[in-house]
């Protein structure tokens, strides 16, 4: 019987099984990632991501003559005579109110509601019995104020288009003190 060897002397074997795992560090258990852990985080954020995104319906296409910038107007296109002028300034300290108006009309309508009944009251258009002033195609320009939300102007010009003007444009915001 051949005689053991010293302490100092002794060879450690790892087994094939333990040699394809990885290193054994320490005479433990091997190192493995946890990837219970991780995929739970994974279906976490997936859900958050689910519930706080909003499918909203895209808006689409508004079709307006925005203004090119402060120099002079084309002379080929020359404007009619009158057109309506629809101006929306912004009341309240925070800007989250409205004031609405027609230059040239004495009564102010309170909401987008009653400014397009006025629209379609000042529209002439025989098919439709109405008599007023303005044909269909009669330029609509609708100039906010700068401080004035964006959902204003868009409520004025979505009132123009429910009383069927179909040339409604916007002009450049004018300041408070203006």
């Amino acid at each position: 019987m051949p005689a053991p060897l010293p302490d100092d002397e002794t060879v450690h074997h790892q087994s094939q099984r333990q040699k394809r795992r990885g290193r054994v560090i320490g005479g433990g258990n091997p190192m493995e990632l946890n990837l219970t852990s991780m995929i739970d985080v994974v279906f976490q954020l997936l859900i958050y991501f689910i519930v706080t995104s909003s499918f909203a319906i895209g808006e689409g296409v508004i079709t307006v003559k925005l203004p090119t910038g402060p120099g002079t107007p084309q002379q080929s296109q020359k404007p009619p005579e009158q057109p309506l002028k629809i101006v929306v300034n912004s009341a309240g300290a925070i800007g989250t109110g409205y004031r609405v108006y027609i230059e040239g009309l004495a009564g102010r309508p309170a909401n987008f509601k009653e400014l397009a009944e006025t629209l379609i009251q000042l529209q002439y258009d025989p098919s439709r019995g109405l008599n007023g002033a303005y044909k269909p195609d009669n330029p609509v320009i609708i100039r906010p104020e700068t401080s004035v939300r964006w959902q204003h102007v868009v409520n004025a010009f979505n009132a123009a288009v429910k009383a069927r003007y179909s040339n409604v444009s916007f002009a450049q915001a004018k300041s408070a003190e203006e």
